[in-house]
Parts: structure tokens; C-alpha cells; sequence
């Protein structure tokens, strides 16, 4: 009644309409808005009369009264103390109104006074008698209520009035009168009270007072207790008696705020959860005995029950464990019911096993079977790894809120989950739920995984399968790693394909774990089957086509699965007969792949996967992580090319080749490809004729889709890179070339550098095959290698079963191959950058794929160790360091092939010398007793021609030695050319040598061209090391000095050059012997190291003939050697080289001088050391006085003659840095 009473009040309604509610607190406030004669009915309440008392007083003279009183107060001029109960006994009713307010008064000042204070003491002192005087309790709160009403602010403020409320003893009431005659200070007051619930001791009995005042404000003022995390008891005790939805408020609490419930500030007591856990139990054993269960509301339960248990670590009794198991019992019908109870199981584990454990077990397996539910599943991989944070993390996903499972029954049940299910009953219930709906196409041979029956369920969304599909990713991959799969026989390979087909992006972060699962268990046994090359290639039918994350997946799958083998080789010798040959990942293009990875939505659909594929990549292909090729990518990828616009209408010549008839791809081309057939393919073989027609042609094919572009490469690059070799080319036709070929070496690297060797092979060397390929194939099949380069050889995508062409597995085993292209390449700048790019790429796979098979055979060695005599076993061995020489000789030998290139031909002299230079070439010859007879010119040429040769790119008639098989030193400038074509090989070489510290220390005690060596030094920063061992190479005998062979093992296209890979692992011709005075032994052909006292009698007569060329070429060595060291100490004119020159320079030179029969080189290289040092010209002077003796004294006389003038020069001294 009371409660109507203040609603009809606050919602403005008239009491005179209903009589019969009770105003009996409202008379205050109705008698001040209506009067006793407008409301007669209000006098029924004897205290009506006490309120009109007060209600006629002059409030206004009052509260002038209290102000003067209290100033006086504040200048100690009256009374201070508290009015006495006397006082107010004997007062009238305006002493005792003025009495009431002052005393609120200074109440109100103390409570300010104490709000500016940092602690609150709440003081005895602070009370106030009088307010706790129980007598005149009724008539105080009468006066209070009145001055609420008629005395307003500044004096009477009723917020803070309720504030300063706390001095007295019990205030409920006052507060409860106050706010029932202001009903709009209802909401501030709750709100002041909450504020402050560390004053009011008695706030939780004073807001159910309130509650009941207005019951129908009980939801606003419990929303206000869940808000601020304050009174949960109080919070509960709202919901059971007033708000009566004790299950949606607990599920809210549960779910929002969980640790309201046990927080320091008043936790919930025992009681309280009682009455709900009565409810709760009560609820679910309605829908157990219900005909007709809802679900939706037993999952309410279940999730209450589930985290009140867990939060408040609740004892179940018997009767509520029966009911417990009644429902964990029960068919769920939705995978959440699943979620619910597996939570409940997790937070009651030890109650629940100690009251029925067979039931429980019965339990768990019904949830295991459950479709698409991999609850129990993955808390048996949580149990297992002992990953309690996981555990705790998924019951706090289902439950929506963060709790902690109990860990005694954690101990308990991971105990009782070791023996619960078989290995066959746990693949069986991983490779069950989510898997896709349509099983892959690509079907594999053997029996397929065991499987349960196909679900039922719909998803609702793409979004729920691909979740599941991620949980079941994970659930896979742990049961693969602890061998479950293994155990149980169950081979997952159509299972994990399938997987990777339904893969879409963002990518699911479980499926690289099982990948890597997949592919350990691949190499731990045989149960578990690899995807079978011919399901790849049928995935890949058409390597043209646009990519997908599923055939990234596949990629990465294949890299890791190599990656595994090559870990595991010695340990399983089995597995090497699993790894996936290196042409798969080229016919798939891992180039591309690896592109679109890096650009794929810009980077972030792959970020997860990016660095483990780069990594692979590298590791396996490191020839596709070239600098200079990624700078280019970059570089075409920012820009953007104009399409050069033609108006000349050019006549069409009749082509004697059809073009049609180069594409040597199987698949259909685009209307795109067609139309640039039509279009611009006779442009190409034209563009001598109409180069601007070709250019336009080329910018086409850049736009063509990626697909089209690859289909079309051959045909591209072998139609235009021979005609491109001709010395009428346009520079600017050859540039857009590149172009074209840089975009292309981005997506297909491996097939367009074996495209474009090809391509620039001369037409009578297309039929090629190396030397050593007839040995490669039984020695690489029969040891199941990781190589086998050539066992699939017929699914090649390039070569499309030809014979006749190179490829890239040729190359990488036998570098030197590349230097059968046509002579003119080297001529030819443009075309030559490409031939270094690949060359570089070749020398790096080569490296790889040597130190690949090295690794193997030690693996196949070490595995059969014990079946091989242990003389045998050293004898046969073949050790790192052979490898190490091995690459070196070969690196060495292409080495010293790009110096020959480098060096001049007549053709590459300018044409205002060149008559002059054939005039004195006879004279020359005999004047010079220097030779350079170990660097021989190329064996094939093309004829001279008569013409303007500024520009020409070809080659012109070859150089023939002279009698004594000695060249003519060529003087004279060179071209630009020619100047180009070093430029490129030195900045390669200067890489190279950076690379390969020792190189440059190998190649120059070979030896090459002196006339290299002042471009060299110039050119190859790098060189600076030869400081390092110029006393070595000064001083070094001819043992020491053939380090490696002298040169190359032939000239560049001569028909001399042999393999130097098969032949040199065979000890053939090109394998040639390792000799070291310092070591005393000799690595032989066949890779073993054989003392010189125990020479075999053939290997005796090889050093011997080797040992006579040596000392052929002594002298060219020492020679070379001094004129090396003279000419570093004009480069880096130092102190360092300074001192070298004084130390072992000038003491070589005189040696030399006399070695040589005083050879002009020596007073040349000693004129160079002058210029670089000329404070040391008399040094030199004299030492050369000393060897020279007096039948010599002429030539002397006219060196000293030009030093002294050279050195006379001021500007001279002025250059030297000292």
C-alpha cells in the first residue's frame, strides 16, 4: 500500500481519488500541497495535527535566527556546545524548529569540514545527542521532514543533509521520511548512499527500507549495486524477494562480472548461494523429469551451476550430484550443451568421480561421439600436455567469464583420462568433425583413413566450419605429434589434403602445425603416407593459372617435408625416398609462390607464414634470393611503363617461322594472349627492320595476364635473344627486352634461365648434353637421392620431354656449361647482365646442390659403415674439405673464364689504332719477352666485318698465337664495349670475392693477363686483400703456386671444356690435383688423399707432366706476381705498402730481374713503384744497379734517365699521399 501511496505521488496522481492508501508517511508533504481542507481524509492520522503545527511557523525568520546564531557561534560570542535535550523539552514549537535546524546546521558544516580532511575517524564527538534522543525520535523526524519542505537552499540542502545523516545512531527512518516526502530524491539519494557506503555501516539495511518504499524502483537500484560491484549479498536477497529472475540475473553476474560475487567488499555469503543453488537444482530437476526438456533453459542452468561451483567452490550433496549426472546424461542436442557440460565435469572432476566413476566414464564417451563437438577430444590433448592454462582458458570461453578449473580435480581426472580411450577411438573422433563437404578430387592409392559417420549438422555460417575446422586442425596435429596415428594405423593423407584444398584465407593458424605434425610423422613412420607426387601435379595441372592459399599450403607442406628428410638423412635411410624431388617445386614455380606470399593482400593474408616460407625457400632454392634481382623486382614493381606510341605504319615481311608453332605449352591461351598474337608476334622477328614496332609489342606482352605471360615465355625469349645478339639491334628494343625478361624472372626464375641459356646457344650446340649426364642418372637413382635431378625428367614443364635443350639441374651441376652461349653474348652488354644474373644464380644452386649430395652420400656412407671393411672406408671416403676444394676449383675456373672474356681483341680496339697496332705487331712481338701463353682467346668467332663498329656487339676474327704460341700484347684504348662488359663482370667479381675471401687469393696465384690488372685493381674495391699475401705470392715457389690449376680447363666455346662436376667426383680430366708443400700430400681425382711417397703410378705420371708445365710458367707467374704487387702499391699508396715495397718488393725485383734475363716487365713494374713511391727512386735505382750488370748498362741508363725525369715532375710529389 505504501509502495502505490509513493508511486501515485511521484507520478503526480491526486490522493483525494484513492482514499483508501496509506499517507501516513506522505502526510508532510500532502498537507503542505493541499491543506487539511482541500484533503480532509488526512485527518485520520494523529500526528496531522503535529505537522500543521510546524508547517505555519515563519521559516523565514528561523533561518535568520540560525544564521545570526550560528555567526555568534563563530566569534565565540554564544553558546558553541549542542542544544541539551531540555531546551528542546521546554521550547515552543518555533524554539524547537529553530533548535532542529541549527543543530542540522552544523552538522552539515562538520561533514564538510570532514570531507576536506584525508581520514575520517567518525568519532564519538561527531554524534549528536539530541537527533539520538529515542523520545522525541517521532516529532524530530516530523521537523526535519517540514524543514525539508519549507527551508531550502542555502540552509537546507537534502542531499547533504542525508550525508551528515551519519552522526546519527540509526538514521533508516529519517532518511526513509525524508525521501517519501521528496519523491525526486529518490534516484540522488540511492546514489548518495552507494557513494558513501563507507560512512553508513547500516547501508544494506537502509536501501531494502527504501526497496519497499518503492518497490517498483528494486530493479534500478540492484542494476545500480551490479554497476558499482558493491552489496552482491544484498544484490541476491533484491532478486529473490522482489525481482524473482534469479536465473537471467545470475547468468548476466556470471557473465560480466563473476568476481562481484567473491570481491573483498562484501563478498556472497554461503546463504546466499544456497538459495540460489536450491533454485538452480530445483529448475534442472523440473527438465530432467520434464516429458518435453528445454534445452535453452538447461544450458542456463548448466552454465550458473557451472560457474558458481568453480567460482565459489561449492560441495554438491548427494542429491545434487544425482541430479548432475541425470542431466550430464541426457542427448545434447547443440554443440553448447556439449560446452556446458564438459565445464561441469571440469569444476565438480573429483565430486564427480568419487560418486560414480563409471558413470562419469559413460559420460564422457557419449560427449566424445557427439558431431561435430571436439570438446572432450581436445581436453584429453589439454590433459595430456598438461596445459592447465589452456584448460582454463577454454572453460572460460564457454562459461563467458574468467574462472579458474579446480586443480585437485584436474590431478584426478588426468589420471583417469590416460586409460578412458583408445588410440583408434580418438583418430577416429579427430578426423570425424570438421572436415569439408565435398571430399578432395584428388584421390591417392591405398586405404583411406578411418573416419566417423559424416555430421549432420548445418552450419549456420562459414564462419562456425572454418572454426571447426581450425579445432580439428589442432586436434590432429597434437594426436600426430604424441603418435596416435601411428599407433592406431590410421594414415591421415586424404584427411590433411582435403584440409589443405578447403584452406581459405585469413589463414588458420592451427594449419601450420599440422603441416609440420604431418611431416614429422612422415619420416617416424611408415603408417603415415606422404601426398603422392602425381595428387601434386594433378593440383597443379595448369602452373599458369592464378594461385590460391591452398596451393600455397601444398607448397609449404612439400618445403617442409623436404626440409624434415634432409634433417633425418642418416638417421632413416628410408626417408630419403620420401622427399620431394626439386623439379616438383620448380614445375610448381616456387618463385611465384613465394611472390604471391609476399603480395597477397598486401603481405597480411601470409604474415603468419611469411617468414617460415622465406626461410625454406632459402634454405632449398638459395639461388632465388639474389640481391640484385630482388632490387630490380622492386624497382619494375614501383614503376610503371609508358607504352611508347608509333605512328609510323611500317610494311609487313613475310615470316619464314610461324609463330604458333613456339608455343610449347599444352594448355589454351586467353582471348588476351590470342589477340597479342595477332598483333605483335611478327614484330618481334621485324624489330631490326621496325624497332619502335617491337618496343610496343614488348610493353603488350608486360600487360598480358600473368598466366598468358607464362605460357608465352619460351616462345618469347627463343625468338628474340638470338636475333637480339646482332650488332644492328636497337639498344633501346634490347633494354624493353630486359624489361620484359626481369618481369618474367620473377615468377618463373628456373625455367626462363634454362629458356634463355638455350636460347643463346649457337643453333650447332642446341643438341648439347653434358658430359657427365649418362653417370648422373643410375648414381643419383640408385641411392634414392634427394637430388635425382633426372628421375622425373619427362615431367619437366619446360622442356616438355625434350632432350635437346638445357635445364636447370644440368647447369647447377656443371656451371661451366654456361659458357657454351654464343661468343657474341660477351659482346653484347645487355644480353651479357642477363648471362652474369643467371651465371650468379647457377654458381650459388651449384654450391647447393654439391654440398646437398655431399650430405647425402655421408648419410648413405654412415648408414652402411658397418658394412664396409675399415681400410675401404678410408680409402673411399670423401671428406668436407675435397668438397670445399672441389667448388673452389670450379668457382676458380669461371673465374678466370670472365677474365678471358674481359680481355681485348682486336675488334675491341678503336678503329684509330687499330692499323697502327697491325703495323707494329710483329715489331711488338719480338720487343716483348713477356707472355701471356696460359690465357688463350676464344676458339670461335664470326667474321670481321667492314663496317661502323662504335656500337657493335659482335665478335670479330680470332686472335692466333705466333709462332712461339705467344699473342701480341694490344695496345691502345679499348671500347666502350668492351668497357662495359668489365664493368659488369668486375662489379660480379667484386660480390664474389667478398663472398669467398680466398678466391682472390686462389686467382692470382693462378695468375691471368697482366693487362687485366690495372682494371681490375680499379674496378674490384675487394682486391685490397691481395696486401694481404703479396708476400706470400712474391715468394712462393712453384709447388706453393699452383694452389689450383694455372687456368681454366679451356677456353670460352672451345671444344676443350670439360664437365667440372661428373668428371672432376670421378677424377677426370677437369678434376686435375690439389698440391700443397705445406701438407706434403695430394688430393687426388677420386677425392682420397694419397701421400706423395704412395703415389699410384698414373697419378705419379700426371704431377710429372704437371710439374713441367709448371716450370713453363714460372716465370710468367713471378712476373705476374710482381707486377700485382707494384701495382697495388699505386692503388693504396700507404704506409702499410710503403713498407712492403722497402721490405720484400724491392728485394723480389732485383731476384726477378736476373731470373728473368732482365725482362722489360721488370723495369716497367719498377717504374710503377717509383711513380707510386717517388721518395724510393733512388731505393729502386740501386737495387736494380745491383742486378743489373754491365752488358745491361744501357737499358739501365735510359730506366734511370726516365725515372729521374718522372720523379722531377712537382705535381707527382704533390699526388703522392706521402
Amino acid at each position: 500500500m505504501m509502495s502505490e501511496a509513493f508511486r501515485l505521488i511521484e507520478t503526480g496522481g491526486d490522493p483525494r481519488i484513492h482514499l483508501a492508501l496509506d499517507y501516513s508517511v506522505l502526510l508532510p508533504l500532502l498537507l503542505s500541497r493541499l491543506g487539511l481542507e482541500s484533503a480532509p481524509f488526512l485527518s485520520r492520522y494523529p500526528q496531522a495535527g503535529t505537522v500543521l503545527k510546524y508547517l505555519d511557523l515563519d521559516y523565514r525568520l528561523i533561518q535568520r535566527q540560525v544564521k545570526e546564531e550560528l555567526q555568534l557561534e563563530k566569534q565565540q560570542v554564544g553558546s558553541s556546545g549542542d542544544p541539551k535535550a531540555g531546551q528542546f523539552e521546554s521550547g515552543t514549537a518555533e524554539d524547537r524548529a529553530r533548535i532542529v535546524l541549527a543543530e542540522l546546521s552544523r552538522l552539515e558544516q562538520r561533514e564538510r569540514d570532514h570531507a576536506t580532511q584525508t581520514k575520517r575517524t567518525g568519532s564519538p564527538a561527531d554524534r549528536s545527542s539530541l537527533l539520538d534522543n529515542q523520545i522525541f525520535r517521532q516529532e524530530l523526524t516530523t521537523i526535519i521532514v517540514v524543514l525539508t519542505l519549507r527551508c531550502r537552499r542555502p540552509i537546507i540542502d537534502i542531499q547533504s543533509l542525508i550525508q551528515s545523516l551519519r552522526a546519527v545512531r540509526d538514521p533508516g527512518a529519517l532518511i526513509y521520511a525524508i525521501v517519501a516526502n521528496n519523491p525526486t530524491e529518490f534516484s540522488p539519494t540511492i546514489d548518495t548512499l552507494l557513494d558513501s557506503d563507507d560512512r553508513y555501516s547500516n547501508v544494506k539495511d537502509i536501501l531494502p527500507r527504501l526497496c519497499k518504499l518503492a518497490d517498483y524502483r528494486t530493479w534500478d537500484v540492484r542494476q545500480r549495486l551490479v554497476n558499482r560491484k558493491v552489496f552482491p549479498n544484498l544484490a541476491i536477497e533484491l532478486t529473490i524477494e522482489h525481482c524473482h529472475d534469479e536465473i537471467g540475473f545470475m547468468n548476466r553476474i556470471l557473465k560480466g562480472q563473476p568476481e562481484w560475487l567473491t570481491n573483498s567488499r562484501g563478498p556472497v555469503t554461503r546463504t546466499s548461494m544456497t538459495s540460489i543453488m536450491e533454485f538452480v537444482f530445483s529448475s534442472l530437476n523440473d527438465e530432467l523429469t520434464s516429458d518435453h526438456p528445454d534445452n535453452v533453459a538447461i544450458n542456463r542452468l548448466l552454465r550458473i551451476l557451472s560457474g558458481m561451483v568453480g567460482l565459489m567452490g561449492l560441495s554438491l550433496t548427494a542429491e545434487q550430484l544425482e541430479i548432475s549426472l541425470g542431466v550430464l546424461e541426457m542427448s545434447p542436442a547443440e554443440p553448447c550443451t556439449v560446452n556446458f557440460k564438459v565445464c561441469l565435469i571440469l569444476m565438480s572432476a573429483a565430486q564427480l568421480l568419487k560418486y560414480s566413476e563409471s558413470r562419469t566414464r559413460r559420460i564422457l564417451r557419449q560427449l566424445l561421439d557427439c558431431a561435430d563437438s571436439p570438446q572432450v577430444l581436445m581436453l584429453w590433448i589439454y590433459l595430456q600436455s598438461k596445459l592447465m592454462p589452456k584448460i582454463d582458458e577454454f572453460a572460460s570461453r564457454a562459461l563467458s567469464m574468467e574462472i579458474v578449473v579446480p586443480r585437485m580435480g584436474l590431478m584426478e581426472l588426468v589420471a583417469f583420462f590416460t586409460t578412458l580411450f583408445t588410440d583408434k577411438e580418438l583418430a577416429s573422433c579427430a578426423l570425424g568433425f570438421g572436415r569439408p563437404t565435398t571430399s578432395s578430387p584428388y584421390k591417392t592409392n591405398g586405404s583411406s583413413a578411418p573416419t566417423a559417420a559424416t555430421s549432420s549438422i548445418k552450419y549456420t555460417s562459414s564462419s562456425e566450419a572454418s572454426e571447426l575446422r581450425s579445432v580439428s586442425n589442432f586436434c590432429v596435429s597434437h594426436l600426430l605429434d604424441r603418435g596416435v596415428f601411428i599407433r592406431s594405423s590410421t594414415d591421415v593423407r586424404t584427411w590433411v589434403l582435403d584440409q589443405i584444398q578447403a584452406t581459405d584465407v585469413p589463414l588458420d593458424d592451427n594449419m601450420i602445425p599440422l603441416l609440420q605434425a604431418y611431416t614429422k610423422a612422415i619420416s617416424k613412420s611408415e603408417r603415415i603416407t606422404r601426398i603422392p607426387e602425381h595428387d601434386i601435379r594433378t593440383f597443379f595441372a595448369n602452373p599458369c593459372q592464378d594461385l590460391t592459399p591452398a596451393k600455397v599450403l601444398l607448397t609449404l607442406y612439400m618445403l617442409l617435408n623436404n626440409e624434415v628428410c634432409l634433417e633425418n638423412l642418416g638417421l632413416d635411410s628410408s626417408s630419403r625416398n620420401r622427399e620431394y624431388d626439386a623439379t616438383l617445386l620448380q614445375y610448381v614455380q616456387i618463385r611465384k609462390v613465394l611472390l604471391f606470399v609476399q603480395e597477397f593482400q598486401g603481405g597480411v593474408a601470409f604474415k603468419a607464414v611469411q617468414p617460415m616460407f622465406l626461410k625454406l625457400v632459402n634454405s632449398q632454392f638459395p639461388e632465388l634470393f639474389d640481391v640484385s634481382t630482388l632490387l630490380l623486382e622492386e624497382e619494375n614493381r614501383v614503376s610503371s611503363s609508358a607504352v611508347i606510341q608509333s605512328s609510323h605504319s611500317p610494311r609487313r615481311r613475310a615470316s619464314g617461322l610461324s609463330f604458333m608453332t613456339l608455343i610449347s605449352t599444352p594448355h589454351a591461351t586467353s582471348a588476351e594472349s590470342s589477340a597479342w598474337v595477332e598483333t605483335h608476334y611478327r614484330s618481334l622477328e621485324q624489330h631490326l627492320l621496325y624497332p619502335e614496332d617491337a618496343i610496343k609489342a614488348y610493353y603488350a606482352f608486360q600487360r598480358l595476364p600473368q598466366a598468358d605471360r607464362q605460357m608465352l615465355a619460351g616462345s618469347i625469349v627463343q625468338m628474340s635473344l638470338p636475333s637480339l645478339l646482332d650488332p644492328e639491334s636497337d639498344p633501346t628494343v634490347m633494354e624493353v627486352f630486359k624489361k620484359t625478361w626481369d618481369q618474367l624472372n620473377t615468377i618463373m626464375p628456373h625455367d626462363l634461365w634454362a629458356m634463355t641459356v638455350d636460347a643463346l646457344l649457337p643453333r650447332s650446340s642446341n643438341s648439347f648434353l653434358p658430359l657427365n649426364f649418362m653417370t648422373t642418372v643410375p648414381s643419383s637413382s640408385s641411392q634414392g637421392g634427394t637430388g635425382g635431378s633426372f628421375q622425373q625428367h619427362n615431367q619437366l614443364p619446360y622442356q616438355q620431354k625434350r632432350k635437346d635443350v638445357y635445364t636447370f639441374e644440368w647447369l647447377v651441376q656443371d656451371p661451366l656449361l654456361l659458357f657454351k652461349v654464343d661468343p657474341r653474348v660477351f659482346r653484347t652488354p645487355t644480353i651479357f647482365r642477363l648471362f652474369i644474373q643467371i651465371l650468379g644464380a647457377v654458381m650459388v644452386g651449384s654450391r647447393h646442390w654439391f654440398r646437398k649430395q655431399f650430405t647425402a652420400s655421408q648419410a648413405i656412407l654412415n648408414s652402411h659403415q658397418n658394412m664396409v671393411p675399415i681400410q675401404t672406408q678410408k680409402h673411399r671416403v670423401f671428406k668436407e674439405s675435397n668438397l670445399t676444394a672441389l667448388l673452389y676449383i670450379q668457382d676458380s675456373s669461371i673465374v678466370q673464364l670472365l677474365f678471358e672474356i674481359c680481355q681485348r681483341r682486336p675488334e675491341d680496339v678503336e678503329e684509330a689504332l687499330l692499323a697502327q697496332q697491325q703495323q707494329d705487331e710483329a715489331a711488338a712481338a719480338a720487343a716483348s719477352s713477356y707472355s701471356d701463353d696460359e690465357f688463350h682467346g676464344h676458339g670461335h668467332s664470326h667474321g670481321h666485318h667492314q663496317r661502323n663498329r662504335k656500337n657493335s656487339t659482335a665478335a670479330g676474327p680470332s686472335r692466333k698465337p705466333s709462332s712461339q704460341g705467344k699473342e701480341p700484347h694490344l695496345q691502345g684504348p679499348i671500347s666502350e664495349v668492351l668497357k662495359e662488359i668489365q664493368i659488369v663482370t668486375f662489379n660480379f667479381l667484386h660480390q664474389l670475392f667478398i663472398d669467398f675471401k680466398i678466391l682472390p687469393k686462389m686467382i692470382h696465384f693462378q695468375g691471368y693477363s697482366p693487362e687485366l690488372l690495372p682494371a681490375t685493381l680499379a674496378g674490384m674495391e675487394s682486391l685490397h686483400v691481395c696486401m694481404d699475401f703479396l708476400h706470400e705470392l712474391l715468394f712462393a715457389t712453384p709447388a706453393a703456386a699452383t694452389i689450383l690449376p694455372a687456368g681454366p680447363p679451356g677456353g670460352v666455346n672451345g671444344t676443350s671444356v670439360t664437365s667440372s662436376t661428373g668428371s672432376m667426383l670421378a677424377g677426370g680430366p677437369g678434376a686435375g690435383a690439389l698440391a700443397s708443400s705445406s701438407t706434403g700430400s695430394i688430393i687426388a681425382g677420386d677425392g682420397g688423399i694419397v701421400p706423395n711417397g704412395n703415389m699410384p703410378s698414373a697419378a705419379a705420371a700426371a704431377a710429372a707432366a704437371a710439374a713441367a708445365a709448371s716450370s713453363s710458367s714460372d716465370l710468367t707467374l713471378r712476373l705476374f706476381a710482381l707486377r700485382l704487387s707494384v701495382l697495388v702499391c699505386e692503388r693504396y699508396p700507404l704506409e702499410r705498402t710503403q713498407e712492403m715495397a722497402r721490405n720484400f718488393i724491392l728485394e723480389r725485383m732485383g731476384a726477378f730481374a736476373i731470373s728473368s734475363n732482365y725482362s722489360p716487365e721488370v723495369l716497367d713494374s719498377a717504374k710503377i713503384l717509383a711513380r707510386a713511391f717517388p721518395s724510393m727512386h733512388t731505393e729502386i735505382i740501386r737495387v736494380l744497379q745491383d742486378a743489373y750488370g754491365q752488358e745491361r748498362q744501357r737499358e739501365l741508363d735510359d730506366f734511370i734517365e726516365s725515372v729521374n725525369q718522372m720523379t722531377s715532375d712537382p705535381a707527382l710529389w704533390n699526388k703522392s699521399l706521402l
